[in-house]
């Protein structure tokens, strides 16, 4: 009880006395003697004289036999108390628990009458705590892949185009704004926030997405780089890329980093930095109801690994999105999220 007690004070000194004891001012001023500092430094002779004042002094022996012989000890006393020291009657032992709480009310502190246990308070504060977390937090993390782009219907645009600055064709713009109503409809009317990969083609394609809702709907939009495309290199060669594509395959796609580009793994690390910032803006409440990340293939499926804490063969046996698949990740009463969109994998 004790550590409620200094959480209760230190809420009763925050809020100051309340609108009753301001009322009651005038008729029942606290003395020297009757100050909160004051009544925490009584000793046993205090503790006696107070007894005789409320008409207890018949049970001043039973305080002093078992120590309570402080003013801290008497303002934690409790009615369970009052039964172990032998206070036997529920009348005499409701007298005293009165007497004590008027002591309290005259120092200026909450009344015991207030308290509960400390552990069922903490009960009580975990569970309070846990909803409002819950309710801070969005009820789905979308993962979409960005709209068919230049490059995926021309691979040798890359030789000459930089990665960042390939378009989504026409195609891909109606395959986007298709996306964004099917995402409109797994959403309703709730808010969302976007986080973007800056390059173009994912910028595009959430332009596209953004049509479909309104902009009520819509908190912010975030440009993110560390959800930018893998890095195949500054610029793709068609014969370097097909011999490096090679040995792709025989390390792995996790493990293998592009001449002058990236591995799977270097996608990971910034994955890894970018949840450091997605989870404290969720548990900031800034993520709305839905956040909704546009992104590249490889870095969805690395996105979940490394979220879910797959392993790396998983991942390996993971089929790549296809252009504007999402993957739906959805929020538990456990606080935990659940992915429940089905993914293509090898057996």
């Amino acid at each position: 009880n004790y550590e409620y007690y200094r959480m209760a004070e230190g809420l009763a000194n925050e809020r100051g006395p309340s609108p009753t004891h301001r009322q009651n001012s005038n008729v029942l001023p606290p003395s020297s003697r009757y100050v909160e500092e004051a009544i925490f430094g009584w000793k046993w002779a205090d503790i006696a004289e107070w007894l005789s004042e409320q008409g207890l002094s018949n049970h001043a022996q039973r305080f002093l036999n078992h120590k309570i012989c402080s003013g801290r000890a008497l303002l934690r006393m409790t009615e369970e108390h009052l039964k172990e020291i032998g206070v036997v009657t529920v009348g005499e032992r409701l007298e005293m628990m009165d007497a004590i709480d008027r002591l309290r009310g005259r120092a200026g502190v909450l009344r015991l009458g207030a308290f509960v246990d400390a552990p069922s308070l903490l009960e009580q504060l975990d569970l309070l705590r846990a909803d409002k977390e819950l309710k801070m937090l969005p009820r789905r993390i979308i993962l979409v892949r960005h709209a068919q782009s230049e490059g995926n219907v021309d691979s040798a645009l890359y030789s000459s185009i930089p990665d960042s600055k390939l378009n989504i064709t026409e195609f891909g713009k109606s395959q986007a704004y298709a996306a964004g109503v099917r995402l409109h409809d797994v959403v309703g009317n709730e808010t969302v926030t976007f986080y973007v990969s800056p390059f173009q083609r994912s910028s595009q394609t959430y332009q596209q997405v953004r049509l479909a809702f309104s902009d009520e709907q819509v908190v912010w939009h975030r440009e993110d780089p560390r959800l930018r495309e893998q890095e195949w290199g500054n610029f793709q060669d068609p014969q370097v890329m097909k011999l490096a594509m090679e040995h792709r395959r025989k390390v792995g796609a996790f493990y293998y980093r592009f001449p002058t580009g990236e591995s799977g793994a270097d996608v990971f690390d910034r994955v890894s930095m970018f949840l450091e910032t997605l989870y404290r803006d969720m548990h900031r409440g800034l993520c709305g109801q839905n956040t909704i990340i546009i992104s590249h293939g490889l870095f969805c499926r690395v996105f979940l690994t490394r979220f879910f804490r797959w392993s790396i063969e998983k991942f390996h046996k993971l089929w790549n999105f296809e252009n504007c698949q999402y993957a739906i990740l959805e929020l538990q009463p456990d606080k935990y999220f659940k992915l429940i969109t089905e993914l293509k994998s090898d057996p």
